[in-house]
């Protein structure tokens, strides 16, 4: 089990490379907590690229390079290539990044909670990576309940 642990993230650079179904989901979560996110892929979906028009989003149309790790302070790996988010999260973790990896938990260094926010309350949510029906349950009845 991972303790769960609330960051500052007002201030710090993430890095999502990958743009995809999992990365625009983790992408639309972070807005509205990051500083600054990068979100590196060959094809930026539209949903995705219209979130820069709200938030600090900014795009690097083209394949994952290392020298993208340079300014970042948090690592998403989230494309649909198994062996690239490995070498993207080994790469970070060598320079003490945090770094979490879609494909693979045991590489992660923080799992990627289910978020339920209403006004200053935040609540996240992790069945520790192994049950996602059971945290998007929970998740929808804690929302159903704080609407009341």
């Amino acid at each position: 089990m991972y303790f769960p642990l609330f960051v500052d993230l007002s201030k710090k650079n993430i890095l999502v490379v990958g743009a995809g179904t999992i990365a625009a989901r983790r992408i639309r979560t972070l807005c509205g907590f990051a500083g600054s996110i990068t979100v590196c892929a060959p094809r930026i979906q539209p949903e995705i690229r219209k979130l820069s028009e709200e938030y600090p989003v900014r795009f690097v149309e083209a394949c994952y390079a290392p020298e993208l790790l340079e300014t970042a302070d948090l690592v998403l790996a989230a494309t649909d290539d198994r062996e690239l988010n490995r070498e993207i999260v080994l790469a970070a973790k060598a320079k003490h990044i945090p770094a979490n990896s879609c494909s693979e938990k045991e590489l992660c260094d923080f799992y990627f909670p289910s978020i339920v926010t209403k006004d200053e309350l935040v609540i996240g949510l992790t069945a520790s990576g192994t049950d996602h029906g059971l945290v998007k349950r929970t998740r929808i009845e804690l929302e159903e309940y704080l609407r009341k």
